[in-house]
């Protein structure tokens, strides 16, 4: 892989966290959910807003993720011509690899070297990097294997890796730049209301549980910090995308630096009151661009 160049945003997208009219966010009308309903939007306690995707592109003119399939991956000039390329997060640390074998199929590669089958690889759009290059030219991709914890993982990967000679690579590097909007990145920024600390394995799997639109129970395990990619653990622009939860991102290592920002006063719902989430501020270490945010579950047992 090419390293990365040090051309850095100055600023977040979105800016400051706008202030919430009760009931409301800029207009929109907001309320509670409801069951195992997707809210259209909600307003944390400190006003950071939690839109879902209609509300994303009504209110930002944007898309918060996409879902393009592709079968194939380019031959990478710093592996020799292998077709082989690493995934990162983002902080730009090495998560593994993706791979493809000689009879073409994906082969997910832990940051060990153990291999596991991928079954399929979707681009997922534009994620939440600390450097600007990345987020820009890196799409965030979900690689589903079942034997791999957690099913599988989200990274980052190189768009050059997607061999756009396939009509399927074609429409799903097309998807990537045209996304609307140029994706969501990185949540708004927020003011600091904890202290600093050390990102913790959320461990809400399996104490907790999420339910699916039409009500069937889901587990929550790809939340937990995946130890076979660098104990990483996913950060979510917003939770109310999906009938599961949020939409990932980002991710960051255990132990990464962070502080909260915003949480809901009540239990989810569509979760039988077993999880929580919380909006935090995470250190990048990169001067230009020194915090990245995200929602991220917890435990929430309350009854």
């Amino acid at each position: 892989m090419r390293r990365l160049s040090l051309v850095l945003l100055l600023a977040l997208s979105g800016a400051a966290t706008a202030v919430a009219a009760p009931g409301g966010f800029e207009g929109r009308r907001c309320t509670p959910p409801k069951g195992h309903k997707i809210a259209d939007c909600r307003v944390a306690r400190h006003g950071t807003p939690d839109l879902s995707r209609a509300a994303w592109r009504a209110l930002r003119k944007a898309e918060v993720t996409i879902s393009e399939r592709f079968d194939a991956l380019a031959p990478n000039p710093a592996a020799g011509g292998a077709r082989s390329w690493p995934l990162i997060d983002s902080l730009a640390q090495p998560m593994g690899r993706l791979e493809m074998t000689d009879a073409g199929d994906f082969r997910l590669l832990a940051l060990d070297g153990t291999p596991y089958r991928a079954t399929t690889v979707n681009v997922r759009g534009h994620g939440c990097a600390a450097i600007d290059e990345q987020s820009a030219r890196f799409p965030l991709v979900q690689i589903i294997a079942g034997k791999a914890n957690g099913g599988g993982t989200q990274a980052f990967l190189d768009g050059a890796a997607i061999d756009r000679s396939t009509p399927r690579g074609a429409v799903a590097f097309n998807a990537f730049a045209k996304q609307r909007g140029g994706g969501t990145g990185c949540g708004p920024r927020g003011k600091e209301v904890g202290k600093l600390r050390k990102l913790a394995n959320p461990n809400v799997d399996p104490a907790a549980h999420a339910r699916l639109s039409n009500g069937a129970i889901n587990d929550v395990r790809e939340y937990d910090a995946k130890p076979d990619f660098g104990s990483i653990v996913y950060f979510m622009t917003n939770t109310t995308s999906v009938s599961v939860g949020g939409v990932a991102r980002g991710m960051v290592r255990v132990g990464t630096p962070i502080a909260k920002v915003d949480s809901f006063e009540y239990c989810d719902p569509n979760s039988d009151g077993t999880l929580t989430w919380r909006y935090w501020s995470i250190r990048t270490g990169v001067a230009a661009r020194p915090r990245l945010y995200g929602w991220i579950p917890g435990r929430c047992l309350r009854r």
